[in-house]
């Protein structure tokens, strides 16, 4: 009887350590999510600092609080108060400071010590400076949260091309593909939407209400001339994209779609982050639950694989395979629900809308090729 004592209480023990592991799991698994919901006012920094730059190349170097990924990827962007530029594939790396190769944009050469900003985005921050020799036009587009700023550049095309960035990004993040798009001659307009860095932040609803921001861009193409629309989104740019397709009148307008590390699904975002670190998906799904309830989203309606009807327009997607925010598995999934209307394309190491920065050659012909195709 002793025995059975011992073994009982010890069992007893287990169990309660047992729950109280998982209760705390869950709650770090819902503060996660949470967290990610909510979006500053403010963009990541991104800084570094110039040791030497000339016109072929350039050496960089970490700071405090910048970015730690210098020496990955084909091309990045470098931007200062006096200039801009690229920098491409690495010619010395000495695990301090790393020599890229590099391609002055516009402006002077930034003089040694200055700090610069260093992004996947490649290309200033301003659209005026982005497209240099082109008309550029701010827009404002009347959003059901506030006026919403815009940067447009016509075309000679009666199909616009719509630019619709991702979580804590800002319209600049868009102007890779917005370059392709203006090659192919679509009049683009580069949009923001509520709660949004550029209109404030806040807590984001994963396109359950911003999907109505992207309507008013439609709108607005609409008022001024455009006989259809291609959408064209990244990260959960793509979320805003599906759930405008799945709710909007205006869908039918639509002719084509192009996706970069599309979140189409939270909860198998999450899964896929939670799982990789050992936590089971029933603990990960109740830390789901419970972060449902505290923020008020309904992430069950914004997932969009379970469903994909809303998919009636063809879509070329891209996606890195190093994704480490959004799995790749998710486009893949996509793929294979409608392999009539999406086209697939994976770069190899890229991560989280990475995939012009890995490959911007092979990126830009063929986002160039599928609008060709589609817009008119």
């Amino acid at each position: 009887m002793r025995i059975r004592r011992v073994v009982v209480r010890t069992f007893a023990v287990l169990l309660a350590l047992a729950l109280l592991i998982s209760a705390y799991v869950v709650v770090q698994v819902s503060r996660e999510v949470t967290e990610l919901l909510r979006v500053p006012s403010a963009l990541w920094p991104s800084q570094v600092r110039v040791v030497e730059a000339t016109g072929r190349q350039v050496t960089i170097e970490q700071v405090d609080g910048g970015p730690t990924w210098l020496t990955v990827g084909t091309v990045y962007g470098l931007a200062w108060e006096t200039g801009s530029g690229q920098v491409g594939q690495v010619v010395v790396n000495d695990g301090e400071r790393v020599q890229r190769r590099f391609r002055l944009l516009e402006g002077t050469l930034p003089a040694p010590g200055t700090l610069a900003r260093y992004s996947r985005e490649a290309y200033p921050r301003d659209a005026t400076r982005a497209f240099p020799g082109l008309e550029v036009q701010e827009l404002t587009i009347p959003g059901g949260a506030g006026d919403l700023p815009a940067w447009f550049v016509p075309g000679d095309r009666d199909t616009w091309a719509i630019l619709v960035h991702g979580r804590g990004s800002a319209r600049s993040e868009m102007f890779r593909l917005m370059h392709s798009a203006v090659a192919a001659g679509l009049p683009s307009l580069a949009m923001t939407y509520r709660n949004a860095p550029e209109t404030g932040g806040g807590l984001t609803e994963l396109g359950l209400s911003e999907w109505r921001d992207v309507e008013a861009a439609v709108r607005v193409a609409r008022d001024r001339g455009a006989r259809d629309v291609v959408l064209m989104g990244a990260s959960m740019g793509g979320t805003l994209i599906a759930s405008f397709l799945e709710r909007s009148e205006l869908a039918r307008h639509v002719r084509a779609i192009v996706l970069d590390s599309p979140l189409f699904d939270l909860r198998a975002t999450v899964h896929d982050a939670v799982g990789g670190a050992g936590v089971p998906k029933l603990l990960s799904s109740a830390g789901l639950r419970l972060a449902q309830w505290r923020s008020g989203v309904d992430l069950a309606a914004v997932a969009h694989l379970d469903d994909t009807s809303w998919l009636t327009a063809p879509a070329l997607v891209w996606h890195g395979t190093s994704d480490d925010s959004v799995p790749v598995e998710t486009s893949r999934r996509l793929a294979e629900a409608a392999p009539d209307l999406v086209t697939l394309h994976l770069v190899e190491g890229a991560g989280h809308v990475e995939a012009w920065n890995f490959a911007p050659k092979r990126y830009d012909r063929q986002v160039r090729k599928f609008l060709r195709a589609h817009a008119r």
